[in-house]
């Protein structure tokens, strides 16, 4: 598979969880997919089965052919760094036929 990523998850303390530990019952787990639409297309499946809000989403990092090429934000847009600034930069990707 081209890209991968691996769930990084919180508590949302709003809604009284633990900012420690994912919420209770959310297995954290590796997503891949030959495409960038595959992968976020999972993610967002993976976020609404596991009831996952951005104040639970951590940005973890997403690899393309075993490098890391960024951070997916919870709105799936992949950045730079994995803390966002006013500076930081979008990753874009081009799908190859």
């Amino acid at each position: 598979m081209r890209f991968y990523i691996k769930t990084e998850v919180c508590g949302n303390p709003d809604y009284g969880q633990h900012p420690d530990f994912p919420p209770y019952g959310v297995d954290i787990v590796f997503l891949s997919a030959d495409t960038y639409e595959g992968i976020l297309e999972q993610v967002r499946e993976w976020q609404y089965q596991n009831d996952i809000g951005g104040g639970n989403w951590q940005n973890p990092a997403l690899y393309e052919n075993e490098e890391v090429v960024g951070y997916m934000s919870y709105n799936g847009k992949v950045w730079k760094e994995k803390y966002w600034t006013p500076t930081t930069e979008q990753v874009y990707f081009r799908e190859t036929v």
